[in-house]
């Protein structure tokens, strides 16, 4: 029996479960989209390939689980880069395949034939280029397991157009049972000792849990651990949510512009950190010099990189929790829980005047609290934007693990990733409500996509934070200079909703702050991809928050 390329890979995706596969389509890879549609699994044709890696990305974001995208040779692939990037930045398994020219047209200045495999080595974990068509089982299984263990990241497959289109005998070709091992590598004994006996002494210790405790699926092995231990925990990247952000123990965000995270690790005597890792967002200067730390991380380099670490813990966060949680001791430590929720809600009650004001133009505060209102434990989150986003990761709950997807999910942060997380996280999660939060400029990279999530019936609600202009650039650089004219920082107060409901879209302009919450009510009822599109303050920036919170918690306010 012949099998050609294309029905090789729809089969080897098949049997590891793939339901998505995400894309433009292309001559040098047609054969595999149409295998794989005949296979069942769906093939999602979007507007930009650079979206087709942000909706793989999505979806693994919010399932835990590879995300597959693909695009044909040449600028199809360039197109893929940025997205590949910021998985690579992240640590977020996605999977690529790219055409690529055929083989005998190689250095020939054929259609798009380009030298891909060189350009894209230094962002993925594994590349190759297969080029023996009854081989690609074998390649794309160990692409798969290489995306899907230890540190996860994305990797990368291009077949050539020739390769593509051959067909092979199907006895010829081996499918192993598994490429994939269950095996999860655990902490050393020692090590697991020490650091219980530094959480057992400890009176006013945290948790902050990244991303490497949602990759290893231990959400419910941290609540264990935190609910025995009575240890507050704050979460980050992909492991916003793994503590809901409403669970007593739950104390929300952790980055440095959170002033109760600083709080926290200021006045703590014990920071055990899952699998995450300093960055931007949570500084070394966050951590004071005499902080004792425990940390947590499949990446045994990443242990002591950045901060001196009293103990370092090779191993899967899961593994890991399950060790801890077998000789943990409870102990009440109320009064330390107590003193991070007093001031959470002192810093709540400070910002009320902002987040219940009636001024017009709309402050971004009132907008994001209003926004707030519509997170529940059946709403997944989605951030994206320079100071919307700002806005929105201080603002925003998280309502549990895979339910709260951000730019600030990697140190790349590329703007436009709101859009298709919307779209791959409302296919992942159908009964779920999702809501996107994010900037104008953030939103004008991916408008389009409203055609294909139109295409496809997935509903979502996007509310734009409209300042126009390119906001967090423009606060910072309006700190440096005086009376100066900005240059390339304006856009103008764009009808998203008009263009929204020009595709087909549900759109709805906001211009007072009583029409909010009506305007995402109605966004939601029309049963369509939506915009609600508010008009902001331009002259209110994060920063200018952060110096408000400061002055609030030195007591000047």
């Amino acid at each position: 029996m012949k099998i050609n390329a294309g029905e090789l890979v729809a089969e080897v995706l098949f049997q590891h479960k793939i339901k998505y596969l995400f894309g433009i389509p292309g001559g040098h890879i047609y054969p595999m989209i149409e295998a794989c549609e005949k296979k069942g699994i769906k093939f999602i044709g979007t507007r930009h390939e650079m979206n087709s890696a942000f909706m793989a990305e999505g979806w693994a974001l919010t399932t835990g689980e590879i995300g597959v995208c693909t695009g044909t040779a040449g600028p199809g692939f360039t197109n893929s880069l940025t997205g590949l990037a910021n998985s690579f930045a992240g640590g977020i398994p996605v999977l690529c395949i790219s055409g690529k020219a055929g083989v005998g047209e190689f250095d020939t200045n054929a259609l798009q034939d380009f030298n891909q495999i060189d350009m894209i080595k230094g962002i993925t974990k594994y590349a190759r280029t297969v080029f023996d068509c009854s081989r690609i089982p074998e390649y794309i299984g160990r692409a798969i397991a290489e995306a899907t263990s230890g540190s996860p990241g994305p990797v990368y497959i291009e077949i050539p157009k020739d390769v593509m289109e051959c067909s092979v005998d199907l006895e010829k070709v081996k499918f192993q049972k598994s490429y994939q091992s269950e095996s999860k590598p655990c902490g050393n004994p020692e090590d697991i000792k020490k650091a219980i006996e530094l959480i057992n002494r400890a009176e006013r210790p945290i948790v902050i849990a990244g991303s490497g405790v949602w990759w290893a699926k231990a959400a419910p092995l941290l609540k264990e651990f935190a609910e025995i231990s009575q240890i507050p925990v704050f979460t980050r990247n992909a492991g916003r949510g793994v503590i809901p952000d409403d669970h007593p123990l739950g104390m929300g965000i952790a980055t440095s512009k959170n002033p109760v995270f600083r709080f926290a690790v200021q006045n703590s005597d014990l920071i055990l950190m899952l699998g995450t890792r300093p960055n931007y967002l949570l500084t070394q200067d966050t951590f004071p010099d005499h902080s004792k730390i425990i940390r947590v991380d499949i990446r045994i380099a990443e242990l002591r990189n950045q901060l001196d670490v009293g103990v370092a813990i090779a191993g899967d966060c899961g593994e890991v929790l399950k060790q801890l949680i077998h000789e943990i001791k409870e102990k009440d430590r109320s009064e330390w829980i107590e003193g991070i929720h007093k001031i959470r809600e002192s810093i709540k009650k400070a910002m009320e005047p902002l987040m219940l004001s009636e001024k017009v133009p709309i402050h971004p505060l009132r907008l994001t609290y209003e926004v707030s209102r519509f997170v529940n434990k059946d709403t997944i989150v989605i951030v994206d934007g320079g100071d919307a986003a700002s806005f929105g990761n201080f603002a925003l709950p998280a309502p549990g693990a895979g339910q709260y997807l951000s730019i600030a999910g990697t140190n790349f942060g590329p703007l436009g990733v709101g859009i298709p997380y919307a779209i791959a996280a409302k296919f992942a999660h159908p009964e779920k409500n999702v809501l996107l939060f994010t900037g104008d400029g953030a939103f004008g990279y991916g408008v389009m996509e409203y055609e294909t999530a139109i295409r496809y019936g997935i509903n979502f609600v996007a509310v734009i934070l409209n300042d126009a202009q390119w906001g967090m650039i423009k606060h910072s650089e309006a700190r440096k200079k005086v009376k100066e004219e900005f240059v390339g920082l304006d856009l103008s107060r764009t009808r998203y909703d008009k263009i929204v409901e020009a595709i087909g879209g549900y759109g709805k302009l906001v211009t007072e702050p009583e029409e909010i919450s009506t305007a995402i009510r109605e966004a939601f009822a029309s049963n369509k991809p939506a915009v609600v599109n508010v008009m902001t303050d331009p002259s209110i920036g994060f920063a200018d928050l952060e110096k408000y919170m400061i002055k609030m918690l030195s007591g000047s306010i």
